[in-house]
């Protein structure tokens, strides 16, 4: 179940973070994935220091739950830095937070997993664990794709009941967006008018897709804060330790 839902954050902030900054901000898939790579390499250097935690006694339910709530203030703060014009710095050490989060939960997942079994059954629970994280991130995946189309409708849908023809602000928003499009060569007052709100309505649908983006980071936020409490009543310590290079192999 743990392996199930670590799956569903790594795999779905994976997914969504660069989904953002590809289709609102314009970036390229060279410059979403360099992104990422501060976050994946910090992951790697936590895990030796995890599992040398793990080898001196610290209980493992007490990783995981610290790693559950470190990725719970990601997504809080990925929610609250969010808007049309984040830049790359402001990513930066909120995904650090996010690495140090993962770095907490994997390891001791896969030791707590492995912890009862012996010999070839290594292999096998590790196999069986790995493909419930894949379950959990093509589940991850899978869901918040349908979430943000969804909840980019449902603010679609919120954003425009305030937009009224009648209202005063919208009509001289409109003027104004109107004459600005006067000002270029063979532009009529007609055409420029059905510009303006062709443009008014590109900036309701991106407006839109932010607050979905924003709803799905704070939704996984929540989903891994909700296990914290399951994890420390419910998970047990294992009993025995499980050798690290066994659990690699």
């Amino acid at each position: 179940m743990l392996s199930f839902v670590m799956g569903f954050g790594l795999f779905g902030s994976t997914f969504v973070a660069p989904l953002y900054t590809q289709s609102l901000l314009g970036w390229t898939a060279l410059q979403s994935g360099l992104l990422m790579l501060p976050s994946t390499l910090f992951v790697a250097v936590m895990m030796p220091v995890v599992a040398q935690l793990i080898q001196r006694g610290i209980p493992q339910k007490y990783l995981i739950a610290t790693g559950m709530s470190i990725f719970f203030i990601y997504s809080y703060l990925s929610y609250r830095v969010l808007t049309p014009d984040t830049s790359a710095g402001n990513f930066f050490w909120i995904l650090i937070i996010r690495g140090l989060g993962l770095g907490l939960l994997s390891v001791p997942v896969s030791t707590m997993s492995l912890s009862t079994l012996r010999g070839q059954e290594i292999g096998q629970g590790a196999a069986f664990s790995g493909m419930l994280r894949q379950l959990g991130g093509a589940f991850g995946v899978a869901l918040i794709s349908t979430f943000v189309s969804r909840q980019t409708q449902v603010h679609r849908y919120a954003l425009v009941t305030h937009l009224n023809v009648n209202d005063l602000n919208v009509q001289q928003r409109v003027a104004q967006m109107a004459a600005g499009m006067m000002q270029r060569p063979g532009m009529d007052s007609l055409i420029a008018r059905q510009t303006a709100y062709a443009m008014l309505d590109g900036a309701v649908d991106k407006q839109a897709t932010l607050l979905s983006y924003m709803d799905v980071f704070l939704f996984v936020g929540i989903m891994f804060l909700v296990c914290v409490p399951v994890v420390l009543l419910f998970i047990k310590n294992a009993k025995t330790k499980i050798s690290m290079a066994d659990a690699a192999h």
